[in-house]
């Protein structure tokens, strides 16, 4: 095997890309959990409250699916053909994101009374996307409406083709938009720069439950019975971990509930498939569904027709459900075997001439079912941007995979000329090409690829911490889970170990191609390295070893230790700067620490004008002009903007004045206020005003998020009385200001006394369980930092309004700037 290169990164610095301080032992504090866990999440870049979010995701945070611009008229056009009673066809992909998106819609639809049928198109004889041959043969079955799920953004002459035949086409999508957009009668994709939606990593059956979601909380008639929010978020968490897009955001949102949903579902397909795969009644993680459920469904589009997916999951018949699960598996077997050949004739080309910078390969004799993952285990092997391609007559159909910093879709897009169809995302895409085209393809994509470093063709392995054999316990583990589901964009975090003492080490598995391996003077931790059995010749003679792994139980035969999922291991790392912050980024940290130590000493000129009142200060800065920065604190969420004039004005006049600032109100901490001040300097402010530390109340309560044990108190009889009455039951909030209705219902859902299903004529539709024993408030993260966030406002509330500034100074300067 040809040696790839790993650069072990270290942790980033705990730094803002302002160079500020990261207060990670304050935040831990406030919320409760260890500064392994608070480290880790910021350094992937979340702040408090983005931390609280990620660690208990509610479904309340997910945007409205009316955000998107053109959701009332989707809805609209499908209400109308219920009332019609039109046909709607529900036009699908053959992968799993585009099967659970057919399925979640097709249940949905006809829940709510709408003559909905369903199309997927061949893998093998029509490929990818909306074709005319299937929108003929909707026109002769009288379709008035097709929803397009997972495709159909490229589909430009397929849409005008449809509004001849008098069909109107909803596109929901969620690739890369082409430049020129089909004139669909609707389109949802988050993709689109004026969607509306503000999440633009929705997986395609993502985009599929908004439309669902949407339709269910417009229903009109209290007759039907159509599928909760939460009754289909398994379907949806299905196919976003499928997809690998990102678990961020609303995702990690989809998925974290999917999965809970998952475990004791309602669709007799997919607890079939479940009890199939040996998962029946038991916990689910993000890695079994897309490593033994998924691989399935999609085994039936790559290998055959993706019919049989999409029938099990919307069939009814316990029977029939039991017979395609065998039949899933069936295929599945088939498309492991046959990857595995193509994958060792790919391994057998490339080991006969140099190794290039992008891989791209073709054969007529692969399936191109197949070549996606096959194309997956290359990059894996070789860290090289990778194109496989099926010759299939004259025509090629290609799968490409990337790699950090290498665009495969825009890389296809530079050369279109070359092109008969393409799409995909960054990281994936397909395409097709005339076969004569190839040759000129891989020379046009290794010669573009001269553009890029040598760095880039480094897999780096990013380490998050690292750490000793010892600190290895269950602690430590019950800590990571919170960071649970793992997938694509929330990655298991990366340990290292340096200098592990090997006990043993040897290959197992079938084909001896997994590494096994026992660290510690007595062999007391156990690791493995699937598909890394090659390594044992390279450590077997080295007493100790640095690893990087991840972290999970193992429970074989009932007996439950920890494992290290080995990432790379060898006798001693090669370490380099974390790769993925670029260099101009990196120095701007450097410098920015280089630039907060010169001023411990050196500070701004601050004028505290604090006692003075409105009108006074405002007469006093006159004098100064215009061309001011404030921030503004007297707001709930401060703002800072630039108060200039003309634009010719301001420039006269900043050659000619210092540059100014203002602060008026109350900054939240002392650590808020010097960030930002700091900020200010290093952009060149000269001088700082101080004006009017005052404070509403209830604008600082909101600014925190604060609701104390008597406003909980006030809001959970108000929704016990309605529980009691009707369960479940809508609330609109009304008596209390918004932000309080929202925060107490997630303080709620966090200490399980509710659950979220929906909104309905803007209200919050909601499902209350009784406490059984009393409540420990303080275990919701929110309620914990709110309450802990305030009383720090509180106490920097008083020493703003009344310390002299020469003592704010020197606290100021006397916090660390890693903390």
């Amino acid at each position: 095997m040809r040696k790839k290169m790993k650069i072990w990164t270290r942790p980033q610095p705990l730094l803002d890309s302002q160079g500020n301080g990261y207060h990670g032992r304050t935040i831990a504090k406030r919320l409760g959990i260890s500064p392994v866990i608070s480290d880790i999440l910021w350094q992937r870049g979340l702040k408090e409250e983005e931390i609280i979010e990620f660690l208990r995701p509610s479904l309340l945070d997910c945007p409205s699916p009316f955000d998107f611009k053109d959701m009332a008229k989707a809805v609209e056009r499908l209400v109308e053909a219920r009332q019609k009673g039109e046909k709607v066809l529900i036009y699908g992909d053959y992968d799993v994101d585009g099967v659970t998106s057919t399925a979640l819609l097709f249940k949905v639809l006809r829940d709510l009374g709408i003559q909905a049928i369903t199309y997927i198109p061949n893998r093998m004889d029509e490929g990818y996307g909306l074709h005319k041959e299937a929108i003929s043969k909707a026109h002769q079955a009288q379709v008035k409406v097709i929803i397009t799920v997972d495709c159909g953004i490229t589909a430009v002459e397929e849409v005008d083709y449809a509004k001849t035949l008098g069909i109107d086409i909803i596109l929901t999508d969620h690739h890369e938009p082409p430049e020129v957009i089909p004139q669909a009668m609707a389109i949802l994709n988050p993709k689109m720069a004026d969607s509306g939606y503000p999440f633009r990593e929705l997986a395609g059956v993502g985009v599929a439950l908004k439309l669902a979601q949407a339709l269910i909380e417009t229903q009109e008639s209290e007759e039907e019975n159509p599928h909760t929010l939460l009754e289909i978020i398994d379907l949806a968490a299905l196919g976003t971990i499928a997809d690998l897009v990102p678990l961020v955001g609303e995702n990690r949102v989809i998925v974290a509930h999917g999965l809970k949903r998952m475990e004791k579902t309602i669709h007799l397909g997919l607890a079939t498939l479940l009890e199939e795969c040996g998962l029946a009644n038991k916990p689910l993680t993000a890695r079994q569904i897309a490593f033994m459920v998924a691989p399935r469904i999609n085994a039936a589009g790559r290998m055959d027709s993706p019919r049989a997916g999409l029938e099990l999951l919307i069939t009814g018949d316990e029977a029939r459900a039991k017979e395609l699960a065998r039949l899933l598996s069936k295929e599945n077997t088939q498309r492991q075997a046959t990857e595995k050949e193509i994958l060792a004739e790919a391994i057998d080309m490339l080991e006969q001439e140099p190794l290039p910078r992008v891989i791209v390969l073709s054969a007529e004799n692969w399936h191109h079912g197949v070549i996606g993952i096959v194309a997956s285990r290359l990059v894996e092997r070789y860290y090289r941007p990778v194109f496989l391609i099926a010759e299939e007559e004259d025509i090629g159909k290609g799968s490409a995979r990337g790699i950090a910093g290498y665009h495969v879709l825009n890389e296809l897009r530079s050369h279109e000329e070359l092109m008969e169809n393409l799409g995909g995302h960054s990281q994936a895409a397909g395409f097709s090409l005339k076969k004569d085209k190839i040759s000129i393809l891989r020379e046009a994509l290794n010669k573009s690829a001269e553009k890029y470093p040598e760095s880039l063709y480094y897999e780096p392995v990013r380490i998050e911490k690292c750490i000793s054999l010892e600190e290895l316990n269950s602690d430590l583990m019950e800590e990571i889970e919170y960071l649970a589901p793992f997938g694509f964009g929330n990655p298991n975090p990366v340990f290292a170990g340096i200098k592990y003492p090997l006990f043993q080490a040897d290959t197992v598995g079938k084909d001896q191609d997994h590494l096994k391996c026992y660290f510690g003077n007595y062999g007391e931790w156990e690791g493995i390295a699937f598909r890394k059995g090659e390594k044992l010749e390279k450590i077997i003679n080295s007493s100790t070893v640095d690893v990087a792994f991840n972290l999970s139980w193992n429970n074989y035969q009932g007996n439950q230790h920890i494992q290290l999922g080995i990432r790379d291991i060898t006798s001693s790392a090669t370490w380099q700067e974390d790769l993925l912050l670029d260099n101009e980024a990196h120095r701007e940290i450097t410098q920015g620490q280089r630039e907060v130590a010169a001023t411990q000493e050196k500070f701004l000129e601050v004028i505290d004008w604090r006692s003075k009142s409105g009108e006074e200060w405002r007469k006093a800065l006159q004098p100064f002009g215009e061309n001011i920065r404030h921030w503004d604190c007297t707001r709930a969420y401060p703002q800072e903007v630039s108060q200039e004039e003309s634009q010719e004005e301001s420039q006269e006049k900043s050659q000619e004045n210092e540059k100014l600032a203002l602060i008026s109100g109350i900054p939240t901490s002392l650590e808020e206020l010097k960030d930002k001040l700091y900020e200010w300097q290093k952009i060149g402010i000269q001088k700082v005003f101080l004006v009017e530390p005052q404070g509403n109340e209830d604008v600082l309560r909101e600014r925190v998020r604060f609701l104390s044990r008597d406003d909980l108190v006030q809001i959970y009889r108000v929704l016990y009385d309605r529980a009691i009455k009707n369960n479940p039951f809508p609330w609109d909030g009304s008596g209390f200001p918004k932000w309080k209705a929202k925060r107490s219902l997630e303080i709620f859902e966090e200490l399980g006394l509710l659950k979220f299903l929906g909104r309905k004529n803007n209200s919050f539709l909601l499902q209350w369980f009784p406490a059984d024993q009393k409540l420990d408030l303080e275990s919701s993260l929110r309620f914990r930092s709110g309450r802990i966030r305030w009383e720090e406002l509180k106490k920097f509330q008083a020493e703003y309004k009344f310390k002299p500034w020469e003592e704010l100074e020197k606290s100021i300067l006397s916090i660390h700037n890693v903390g």
